[in-house]
């Protein structure tokens, strides 16, 4: 029994022993290794550390540009010297119908962030754990480290380049067409087509430069979407009726080809309901290039000779045809002076970007304007439509002049006239106070009457030139406080005297010529 518990007692001591040596043998390893990771981290530190902070390291690149070497700000510097060079690049847009090119700054190219760009490059192998520097560090030392542009282009500069270069490249939509006919209209249906998806051809560029550029040239598809036709041939099945028509004498000369000019720009115009038409927009300019000539125009209280005279005819006819049509009005203007075509108040004069005539399309249906000279020489508009006002429901107008006043007579020196001699200028026309009344009938009786629009029309008087040329002396001066009179006896008399005085000495030279 005891020799048995001295046994287990020597065994305990034994197992006590190797468990000491083995702990003193792994703490001996332990240490080993860490002296030997200590030994690498010194190395590893020792490594990194040899690099300067300020300065990008070795083999560092900010997409095609090398900044191994820079600062941030020369990094910087040099990235925005690269961006001119960028800015040349050409991309080709492909569609279904051509293509078009536009170089990157056109499209307003520019680099997202280049601080930020710059910061990357110079902190590349010094942030992070020494290990993870060493790593980066030592890999520049087999393959350059490429940190990648982010490029953005300017949404405004490259929706105008877009619509000036590539709209023409797909199919828009048609709209629907409608034209009259002897006995009928004819309606041209409409169709789908595509328009250039500017946002979505914007995130193609951006894209390509983003992920595969190289600073080249490169092509790019036009990004397209589907376009809807504004006007249905289900629109204009409903322009069916005449709604309000008017007309007046064309006349001749080069006035005629002026109306036929402006009649012929306004004839087949569609208005949606809701839409307003400008006619000085759509007959203008009143230039050569837009096919007018020179003629008859009022321009401070005179009758000159203008590029489009006689528009105002056209818009007079078209404004009537309206009201008639009962439209909106939303602009119209009297001219300064009466005119011979229509009775003061049914008149709307157009002139340069000052002088408009406007109208709305109030009605819930499109309406089309057909106008014409006809074989009768007689200018016309027709407005058709969907007649939607009650049956038996007429309107008229009425010209209502208010007040008149007369032109005078006024006498003007002319210099360059002979004296002795007079001529008549100007246009002379009475001043005018003129309403336009709207009369409405129910099956022929009177419901209703109301002031549709006021009018003033300036007087212009009646100018008569006196003529003062090669008088002088006595003759001059008898012209001179004769004018400054305004009396028309004083002045037929002064004149009376330079002619005699005139022929005088024109008598008087032809003897001593002889």
């Amino acid at each position: 029994m005891a020799t048995r518990k001295r046994s287990l007692r020597e065994t305990k001591r034994m197992t006590r022993r190797r468990q000491k040596q083995m702990r003193l043998l792994v703490m001996a390893a332990a240490g080993l290794v860490l002296i030997a990771l200590l030994g690498v981290y010194m190395h590893f530190r020792n490594y990194v550390n040899k690099v300067d902070p300020d300065v990008i390291c070795d083999n560092v690149w900010i997409g095609a540009q090398d900044v191994s070497g820079m600062t941030a700000e020369e990094a910087s510097a040099s990235l925005e010297e690269h961006a001119a060079s960028d800015g040349a690049v050409t991309v080709t847009l492909t569609a279904e119908n051509g293509s078009a090119q536009a170089t990157l700054s056109e499209l307003g190219l520019s680099a997202s962030d280049v601080e930020k760009l710059t910061e990357e490059a110079v902190n590349y192998g010094k942030t992070g754990s020494v290990f993870s520097r060493y790593r980066q560090q030592k890999r520049l030392e087999k393959e350059k480290h490429v940190i990648r542009e982010k490029f953005s282009l300017d949404a405004e500069q490259t929706e105008a380049v877009l619509n000036e270069r590539a709209a023409s490249l797909v199919q828009g939509a048609v709209d629907a067409s409608i034209q009259k006919t002897a006995t009928s209209f004819e309606i041209t249906p409409e169709q789908e087509g595509k328009t250039v998806d500017v946002e979505a051809t914007m995130d193609a560029v951006t894209d390509h430069l983003n992920d595969q550029w190289e600073h080249e040239d490169f092509t790019v598809e036009l990004q397209t979407k589907k376009e809807k036709p504004q006007i249905t041939e289900e629109d204009l099945s409903s322009i069916q009726d005449e709604l309000g028509s008017f007309w007046t004498n064309a006349g001749g000369g080069e006035r005629w080809q002026n109306l036929k000019n402006g009649v012929d720009k306004l004839n087949g115009k569609i208005l949606m309901p809701g839409e307003t038409l400008s006619v000085g927009q759509i007959t203008g300019p009143f230039t050569p290039e837009n096919g007018y000539v020179e003629a008859g125009a009022y321009e401070n209280g005179q009758v000159v000779s203008d590029y489009g005279g006689g528009i105002c005819q056209v818009s007079t006819t078209l404004y009537n045809a309206v009201i008639y049509a009962e439209l909106e009005v939303v602009e119209r203007s009297p001219h300064s002076m009466t005119v011979a075509y229509v009775k003061p108040s049914r008149d709307a004069a157009i002139a340069g970007d000052y002088l408009d005539f406007k109208f709305k399309n109030s009605y819930d249906t499109p309406i089309y304007i057909y106008g014409e000279i006809n074989d009768s020489n007689q200018l016309q508009f027709i407005i058709y439509g969907k007649e939607t006002r009650p049956e038996g429901r007429t309107v008229e107008y009425e010209s209502e002049t208010i007040s008149t006043e007369p032109y005078g007579t006024v006498y003007k020196e002319n210099s360059e006239l002979a004296a002795g001699t007079t001529q008549e200028t100007g246009s002379p026309h009475d001043g005018v106070e003129a309403q336009l009344w709207k009369i409405v009938y129910e099956n022929g009786e009177e419901v209703s009457r109301e002031v549709f629009n006021t009018s003033h029309y300036e007087k212009s008087d009646q100018i008569i030139e006196v003529g003062t040329a090669s008088a002088s002396g006595d003759v001059l001066k008898a012209l001179q406080d004769a004018i400054a009179s305004q009396d028309q006896a004083k002045i037929n008399a002064a004149v009376s005297q330079a002619a005699s005085a005139g022929g005088q000495s024109q008598q008087e030279q032809t003897q001593t010529e002889g």
